[in-house]
């Protein structure tokens, strides 16, 4: 988001979703302990600043910095000094993708880059003929919001099954893909990991809790996480009785199969 003034639409798969993000996007601007604050300080301080409210105008040397948001719309601050022009005015958007797309203007700008957050669900990866449907909108609505002018896309999603819309943006030579497995890289010692779930599989038949499995875990955890790669190695909570993310997903493995946890994470 440098150098000139941005227009970006983020179109989610359904209009709760939309608005679910700009309210994600709306947090992380007032957090105050980011990397981002240092990054990018003239963007991120007022909102810090104003806790979210914009009540009162804010001013950077008399001129107001104009931020305003609204249920799927965020303006970012405007300045005219030339010292903080990254982003400056820039515009973030959201929308369903059924929310009618077709030339989508703020004034006269047009979209410069457009995000598509996991468009497809459970059932439209099931049926044919609404991946067909996505994949005509992608084409013949998003692609096309920039008019003359170039345009970033965008695209994150998680695989469901065979021939869902994940599939064929991958197999379409326009389309450079990235794919970003939960388990990078399994553990070294799996023979540890078959102990782990043989305790875990009799406290679940005996309802009781996971006690000894975790005790197990925590004795031998250096050995069982030797090796291991995954892609949020934070993004677990003690309070659900986990220790570390591998410990997490192969739970999740194990309880769901090989087959759905692949095709999920």
């Amino acid at each position: 988001m440098t150098g000139r003034q941005k227009f970006i639409v983020i179109i989610a798969n359904n209009a709760r979703a939309s608005g679910g993000l700009l309210n994600d996007i709306w947090k992380v601007f007032q957090e105050p302990d980011t990397p981002l604050v240092n990054d990018y300080p003239e963007i991120f301080l007022p909102f810090i600043v104003a806790h979210g409210s914009f009540r009162r105008r804010q001013l950077f040397k008399g001129r107001s910095l104009d931020i305003k948001k609204n249920a799927n719309e965020l303006i970012l601050p405007t300045y005219t000094d030339k010292r903080f022009k990254r982003a400056s005015g820039s515009l973030v958007i959201t929308r369903s993708v059924t929310g009618g797309l077709r030339g989508i203007r703020h004034g006269t700008m047009r979209p410069s880059m457009v995000m598509l957050d996991d468009l497809q669900t459970t059932e439209s990866a099931a049926h044919p003929e609404q991946v067909e449907k996505l994949l005509d909108i992608i084409k013949s609505d998003v692609i096309p919001l920039a008019g003359k002018q170039r345009i970033s896309l965008l695209q994150t999603f998680t695989p469901i099954r065979v021939d869902d819309l994940v599939q064929k943006i991958r197999e379409d030579s326009n389309w450079r893909t990235t794919v970003y497995p939960a388990i990078m890289q399994m553990p070294n010692n799996m023979k540890l990991w078959d102990e782990y779930f043989r305790m875990w599989d009799c406290e679940n038949v005996a309802g009781t809790s996971h006690e000894e499995s975790l005790a197990f875990y925590d004795k031998n955890k250096v050995e069982m996480d030797d090796g291991v790669q995954v892609f949020n190695p934070t993004r677990y909570s003690e309070k659900d009785g986990h220790h570390s993310m591998i410990q997490k997903l192969l739970e999740l493995k194990h309880t769901l199969g090989e087959q759905v946890f692949n095709a999920e994470y």
